[in-house]
């Protein structure tokens, strides 16, 4: 029983499903009027949705496989392709949703569901697909799943659910390895986990994950453990260590992944939150062992590499969970609401890809308003949950204008750098193979990753094969998997977008005639240089790819090919 068990659940639950109902059909429109062309890691999720496998080049098989389902029946636009990730994000809310209701009473459980819908860094994931929206709902459906078998409220069904999710989870991103490190914990900490778990039904739960997992692996082994080898990869750990500053960048950027005032009343409640109730204090420990762990892992890759924002997204579906019931039984606190508006405005000064006019502004309103709103109602700490989702929406509203605004009225808001991504792929695969028919090319060839992907994607229905330039002696990315060999290489489009990389294209043909340039205008960057998607045009013949050697990497170092000049011009 929670201490708030005698809250009738009916009108928090209503409110909350009303509430992400509303979300998903907001989100479900925008994505079907969005004017944003797919980025290069959704382009290249669906292309592995073309052929349904246990595994593919850098990731786990879920995400190609949902947008197989989508696509199969609605087409291969890109609100098709994008389709699944705010259902995903909704089915994950409402578990959470559960999960604070069963731990803390149904006024917390809503609270943290709509945090969890509202979060930054899922108001972004509900509009593009990637897998961190397919992993989060069986992320959430775990956590509820092995609270219930925690609790002694769940039989065989959570048992099974909870392999499940787990199974499941592993198939969407290798990161749910960061649920199994707070079992572990638990397992150390928690008797009542411990007694859950170290039984049939952790048996159960252990084999149907396992199950589940296992052909993924094998796919793994038979294909020398790619996935595995690139997230190793990935991580990043040669050459120089210790980055201190990547610390604080890190730290940064979870205030706009978890939201400022969310983040914020995490570390102010790791520090000042306690309870006299033995069981809420558990509880909170409890949700800690799925926080802490994955924010302090990922801290100390930032520290050791780098580490991306959104790799710690994990750590807050039971971080939504928390801050909810932390705020709900708070006492009034006025030196909270200062602290958190005064670092909220430094927060939104260090945004990136905004003007400083549009940022410093964003920051006073924002800050203002927090005071304002703690004054009024006598700086009650549940009062902040409704201003971050009163922040939150604007944010989402904010963005969803702004990728409808003209293109000239997002320049002039300073947002051009940050959509740049999704601009420009159409035309850019519209000429580059008008150039390749026109020239009789054989086969079209690029130098980069993204390039590879969004070119794929726009030109879906061409004749003409695409091939990515293998810089190294084998392929590093799934743009690669095929070698430009045979036919292909007869006569050759290459269309480069490195001027670093064009000498070394070069020594792959006998003959390496400039025949054009491609260019896309993608807007202007803060300081007013302009953001330009060129393609140099080649025709290569008589392909004769280079061995890789330490002398071949070395040769070519600081040459380049139609460097573009640097903006701003330098002073003389």
């Amino acid at each position: 029983m929670t201490a708030h068990s005698h809250e009738s659940p009916g009108p928090w639950q209503t409110a909350t499903l009303a509430s992400l109902a509303a979300l998903l059909v907001l989100r479900v429109g925008f994505n079907l009027v969005s004017p944003l062309d797919l980025y290069a890691d959704e382009a290249q999720y669906w292309r592995w949705g073309d052929t349904l496998d246990w595994g593919y080049y850098s990731k786990p098989p879920m995400i190609a496989w949902v947008i197989h389902g989508v696509t199969s029946i609605f087409g291969t636009a890109e609100w098709a392709v994008r389709l699944p990730a705010a259902f995903l994000h909704t089915i994950g809310a409402v578990f959470i949703f559960h999960l604070g209701r069963d731990m803390y009473g149904p006024r917390t459980g809503m609270f943290a569901s709509i945090g969890y819908a509202l979060m930054p860094a899922v108001i972004l994931s509900s509009v593009v697909i990637s897998t961190d929206g397919v992993l989060m709902p069986f992320w959430c459906a775990a956590l509820w799943s092995l609270w219930r078998l925690r609790d002694g409220t769940g039989g065989w069904a959570s048992a099974l659910g909870l392999g499940a999710a787990i199974g499941l989870g592993f198939l969407s991103k290798y990161a749910m390895l960061y649920f199994l490190i707070g079992i572990a914990l638990l397992l150390l900490i928690d008797v009542q986990t411990r007694r859950a778990l170290l039984g049939w039904k952790g048996l159960a739960a252990l084999c149907v994950g396992a199950a589940i997992f296992a052909p993924h692996l094998l796919w793994n082994a038979a294909n020398d453990f790619k996935t595995v080898s690139h997230t190793v990869d990935n991580a990043n750990l040669g050459g120089e260590l210790i980055h201190p500053g990547n610390a604080l960048t890190f730290l940064v950027d979870q205030l706009g992944v978890f939201g400022p005032i969310s983040f914020l009343a995490l570390l102010c409640g790791l520090v000042v939150m306690r309870s006299e109730d033995q069981g809420i204090l558990g509880r909170d420990r409890w949700l800690l062992c799925f926080i802490l762990p994955v924010l302090l892992i990922i801290l100390g890759q930032a520290i050791l590499s780098r580490a991306n924002a959104n790799w710690a997204a994990t750590a807050y579906p039971a971080a939504s969970v928390l801050v909810a019931a932390w705020l709900v039984r708070a006492r009034p606190n006025r030196m909270l609401w200062y602290v958190i508006a005064g670092i909220c405005l430094i927060a939104f000064l260090l945004a990136p890809d905004m003007a400083l006019s549009v940022r410093l502004g964003i920051g006073l309103v924002v800050a203002g308003a927090l005071l304002g709103f703690g004054h009024l109602i006598r700086h009650a700490p549940s009062g902040l949950l409704w201003t971050s989702f009163a922040l939150h929406t604007v944010l989402m509203l904010a963005f969803m204008t702004i990728a409808m605004l003209p293109a000239s009225t997002s320049s002039a808001l300073g947002f051009d750098n940050a959509l740049k991504r999704t601009r420009g792929w159409d035309a850019a695969a519209e000429q580059v193979f008008a150039h390749a028919e026109a020239l009789g090319a054989t086969s079209v060839l690029v130098d980069e990753r993204e390039a590879w992907h969004g070119l794929d994607y726009y030109a879906r229905d061409r004749d003409l094969p695409l091939i990515s330039w293998r810089r190294y002696a084998g392929p590093k990315s799934f743009s690669e998997s095929v070698p430009l060999e045979g036919d292909l290489a007869d006569r050759v489009l290459v269309a480069s977008l490195h001027p670093g990389m064009r000498p070394r294209l070069r020594s792959d043909f006998t003959d390496f005639e400039h025949v054009g340039t491609v260019s896309i205008p993608l807007g202007h960057r803060s300081n007013g240089c302009p953001i330009v998607r060129e393609f140099q045009l080649y025709v290569g013949t008589g392909h004769d790819r280079q061995d890789r050697t330490a002398e071949w990497e070395t040769r070519f170092d600081g040459q380049t090919e139609f460097k573009p000049a640097p903006c701003p011009a330098p002073q003389d």
